[in-house]
Formats: C-alpha cells, structure tokens, sequence
C-alpha cells in the first residue's frame, strides 16, 4: 500500500478535535476505480466522492452548473467549447488542477487500446471516433487541447448547445499522467490514488472496507472529516446495522424491501433515472424478422409484469423518464394478444414443439418475478416454448455480450441527465449496441434532438426515435421506470443522490448522535 503524507495548512476549513466519521455501507467490492477506464456502477460511490469534472448536476435544481471549471463559453454555430479551470482548483497533493490533466485523461478514453465502455461519450469531438478506430493515428488533430493551463478547448463535429453535460460523468473526469506512470496499474490504490473531489482514497480492506478522508484542498461545508464504508453485500444485514446505528444512513435498499419501509419516519424519496425494458436481439433468428419480433411485443401487457413492488415501480410508456424531453408522447408498443397472432402469421415462422425463445435476466428482483410473468405471457398467448436464464451478476454481462440469447430483460439507469442517454446505447455510435440494432434514421433523429435549441423540436425529434425503436422496428419494450429511497438518522444532513442513485456526501454535516 502506498502511504503520503499531506501538509495541513492553517487557512483550510476547521479540523475538529475529535474526528467525526460518517458510517456508510458500500453494496459490494470495488473492481478498479480506474474511471476513465472501465469503471461502473458499482465502483461509483467512491469515485464520485473521490472526483469531480468541470460541471456537475445539482441533485435539487438538477440545473447544470460549474465545477473545476468556474465558466465556459461556446462559439455561436455550437461547435467550440472553452473551458476555464478554476485558478484554485487543486489536486488532493496540493497541485493545480490543469487542463492537460483533462486532456491526458480524455487521451486514455479514446485510445485505440481503451478499456472505456463510455468513449462515445467523447465522439462528438472532433477526430475522436476516428483516432479511436485507428483510421487517424495523429493525436494532434483531436479536438481538444489545452490551451494555456487553466483553459481547455474543445472542438466537435455537430452544434450541440448543451455539450457540457458530459463532462458530469466520470470518464471525463481529469487524471494525472505523472501518477499514472509513476505507479502503473497501481495508480487508483489507496494511499496512490489523487484526488480531485472532496474526499481522498485513505485505505482499502479488500472484501471488507473502504475509508476515504477528507480533501483538505477542497472547499466545503461538510463536517465529515472521514467515511467509513463498510461492504455489506447482504441487505439483511445492512438493515440490522442501520437499525442498530451503525450506519448513518442506508441505501441501495432492495426493490423488495423498499415498499414495506413507507411508513418509517426516517424514509426518505429518492430520484432515479432507471427504466426497466425488454430487449429484443434484432441479430439473432428469428428475432432478425421484424414481423416476430412485433408478434412478440405485442403478446406482452405491461401492466401484467407489475409485481407487488408497485410503490417504487411505475409503467413506463416511453424509454425516456420524466422531466426530460421525449418523456411525453407515448410510444409503448400496444397489447394486442390477436394483433399479435396475425404478426407471427406473417413472420412465415412455424412454431412447433422445438421452437424455443431464450430470456437473459438478472438473478434478482424485480427481474426474476418479471421474466416468469413475461415467460407466461408469451407462452400462453403465441404459444411458444420460453426458457429464461438467470445467471448470477458477474456473469451476466458476460452471457449478454455473447449475443447468444433471443432477448434480454434489462434495465438502463441514466449516465448524464439528457434523454439522449436513454437512447444513444440502441444507436450505431454507441460502443455496446447489445441489441446490434442499426437504422440511419434512428441516428438522424437522435441527434437532429442532440442538436436542437428549442424544447419542442427536441421533444419531436427524441419521440420520432422513440416510435421507430419501439412501434416500427418492435427492438425494444419499455416496462417500469424505477424509484428509490433511502434511510437516514436525524443527525445526518445534506446527503444527496444524483440520478443513477448515487450518494454524494461532500456536503454532508453530522449532528450529535443520540444513542
């Protein structure tokens, strides 16, 4: 483990005689907190603790506001940005925060050798997509640079207004090269780690705990001088300490168990951008014909896939929750059990007793209860021999890859907040289409809606999408968006989630505990 000391400087936020440490439960082991690689959900509690990018997402406002950069400024055709870093703005070792440390960081995205689910993220940038798939070699013709320290450049290759919320996701957070090279693979271990955010990466015990401390370099107004994060993979388990008060507050509360936890005094709502959904592999036959896959759709009654866990499910007419724009007009592929018949009828594909459809699912709820009554839907009303598969967790993405399942029940949770986020995975630029769906027209729409200025032509563009995906092409099912809460004891104040259901604690402030 790699151990530094750190110069308190007397000008900093007040340090309390006694340390005061916010107990938390972390749902499972880290993998890498590699974040401009192939971190994940599950890693996402503790880089967004540890990082920060130039702008975030106000949880409450949800208005889009600076970060390490204090402004930015864009062309009149939408197609530069220019980023100006805060002059304060620093590194958890006392080092300025510079837009090199963007640049190197994005370089590692978009490299050829890149780990990164989430470079798409950065193909709206001039050259990205093309340096990326080797057909330019030339790192020089990338659209961004820095220009001077504290000012970042940024090129693309369309008008986009609102370019900047990507840079609230954690692959393009910025990183240091030095460090990088200094420790190798090692970089993001504990004691090595360099953070940009409000807390620093303290210790690790593998299987057991994770403790980050506070960032003396960066401002704010949380008492919390340390968090003990605690792996409790067992829900159970977490309750009872919480209960106990040995966690401040609980979170990732299983669907299950949220519905039964109303009534507690210290339950407390939380927004989620997940939808829940049907995907149909528009690759694989008979899924390739599109007159089966409607027939499929269309023997399927959303409302039938319900389970008992309707206080935090509800049904979801468009891949796109609300506020954003596409939320509106619906585009949920209609229940129609004859409709249904007359499709497969025209598909020309004969089912008999060796016809079998293969579910991908996720072994745990909501998705078991939902794949069974989908499995019973289908059956009984086209019927078809349904087989689902429920792997566990590590190796369901896995089995989802491989391509070799008719369709999958999945659910999407939001990585920046825009609707595009809910559309661009089923899209040729995304980088794992697992419904290997490709339609020109699909793409146009998605980002003539990425490219437009005013609510309503968004909204129009975003649906049109929406209704090609859904009701023309029959590709994919919404079902359920998904909500979430969490529990807090009195003394705690100012925990925050963002939309993919995160804790951000770096404004968190603890009371006196009565215990």
């Amino acid at each position: 483990m790699f151990v530094f000391s750190l110069l308190i400087l007397s000008f900093v936020l007040p340090y309390s005689a006694e340390a005061l440490m916010l107990h938390a439960p972390l749902l499972d082991s880290p993998v890498t907190l590699d974040w401009n690689g192939s971190a994940t959900l599950l890693e996402a509690p503790l880089i967004l603790n540890l990082c920060e990018g130039l702008f975030r997402v106000d949880p409450v406002s949800l208005k889009i506001l600076p970060a390490l950069a204090e402004k930015v400024s864009k062309s009149k055709d939408l197609k530069e940005y220019t980023f100006y870093i805060r002059s304060n703005a620093k590194w958890s070792d006392g080092r300025e925060i510079l837009a090199q440390d963007f640049v190197d960081a994005w370089m590692r995205v978009i490299s050829p050798q890149s780990t990164s689910i989430y470079m798409y993220y950065l193909f709206d940038v001039l050259n990205a997509k093309e340096y990326q798939s080797k057909k330019i070699k030339t790192p020089e013709t990338l659209g961004f640079y820095a220009k001077d320290k504290h000012t970042l450049v940024v090129k693309l290759i369309r008008p986009i207004p609102d370019w900047e919320i990507n840079t609230t996701f954690w692959p393009l957070f910025p990183n240091r090269k030095d460090q990088i090279e200094k420790f190798g693979d090692n970089w993001w271990r504990a004691g090595a780690l360099v953070s940009s955010g409000p807390f620093i990466f303290d210790s690790y015990e593998a299987g057991k705990r994770a403790v980050l401390k506070r960032n003396i370099y960066y401002p704010t107004s949380s008492n919390v001088d340390e968090i003990d994060f605690l792996i409790v993979p067992n829900s159970d388990e977490a309750l009872d300490r919480y209960d106990a008060k040995g966690f401040d507050f609980l979170w990732g509360i299983p669907l299950f168990s949220l519905g039964k936890m109303i009534s507690r005094k210290d339950y407390h709502p939380q927004n989620l951008m997940r939808i829940h959904l049907l995907a149909l592999n528009s690759e694989r036959f008979p899924m390739s014909n599109k007159e089966f896959r409607k027939a499929i759709l269309g023997s399927i009654d959303p409302k039938k896939v319900l389970t008992s866990q309707t206080p935090v499910l509800r049904i979801a007419n468009t891949l796109i929750p609300a506020p954003l724009p596409g939320s509106q007009t619906s585009s949920q592929f209609h229940y129609n059990p004859a409709l249904a018949k007359e499709s497969l009828e025209r598909s020309g594909i004969v089912i008999n007793k060796t016809t079998k459809l293969r579910i991908l699912t996720s072994l745990s709820e909501p998705f078991l209860s939902t794949s069974k009554s989908i499995q019973t839907q289908i059956t009984e009303n086209l019927g078809m021999n349904v087989e689902v598969s429920a792997p566990k967790s590590m190796e369901f993405t896995a089995y989802m890859d491989l391509g070799e399942y008719d369709a999958t029940l999945i659910s999407w949770t939001a990585k920046v907040f825009a609707s595009q986020d809910f559309l661009l995975p089923y899209s040729g630029e995304a980088t794992f289409n697992r419904m290997h769906y490709s339609n020109a027209i699909y793409d146009q729409w998605i980002f003539q809606g990425i490219e437009s200025l005013t609510s309503n032509q968004k909204e129009h563009a975003f649906d049109e999408a929406q209704k090609l995906l859904i009701q023309e092409d029959a590709v994919a099912m919404p079902l359920f968006f998904e909500n979430s809460a969490y529990l807090a004891h009195p003394w705690v104040k100012g925990i925050q989630f963002n939309s993919m259901g995160i804790p951000l604690l770096g404004n968190v402030t603890l009371q006196a505990k009565n215990k």
